[in-house]
């Protein structure tokens, strides 16, 4: 299915919402597969695309002035409609200070989405993914 437009809304998720966010994650190999229950320790945004469930961010204010981005998936029916871009904006405001994340190095895709958004690279962490056999590019944004 390709979708054109769509009326995109974040939002906080709620406990109801885990099941959704499941079945997102579990479409989106590249995304960190966590048990369902994992999420109730984080700050979780939902994006939904004509009021349906379409991607999510997990992430965390570590301290005052810093911010992770732990997770992020995007439902492959939903993604190019600015999905993904809405969780960023979303999370940007949300946080305060600097905001980071890893991502795997191959994932030129979400590297290529988070640099749109105005993401820096900040270094690499050799062996960070798959048992020491993939690298993780360390990117950071400043929220809004």
């Amino acid at each position: 299915m390709i979708r054109t437009s769509a009326s995109i809304v974040v939002r906080p998720a709620l406990e109801s919402d885990y099941p959704s966010i499941a079945r997102v994650q579990q479409q989106c190999p590249e995304a960190a597969q966590w048990p369902v229950g994992d999420y109730s320790a984080f700050e979780v945004l939902l994006a939904l695309a004509d009021n349906t469930p379409a991607g999510f961010c997990a992430w965390r204010q570590v301290a005052p002035e810093e911010a992770e981005l732990l997770n992020l998936g995007v439902a492959p029916e939903y993604r190019g409609i600015g999905v993904a871009t809405a969780l960023l904006e979303a999370l940007a405001r949300a946080a305060t200070g600097e905001i980071f994340l890893e991502v795997a190095e191959p994932n030129s895709a979400a590297i290529a989405l988070y640099t749109r958004a105005g993401w820096v690279s900040t270094g690499l962490r050799r062996g960070y993914y798959h048992q020491g056999t993939i690298n993780a590019v360390v990117m950071k944004k400043r929220s809004c």
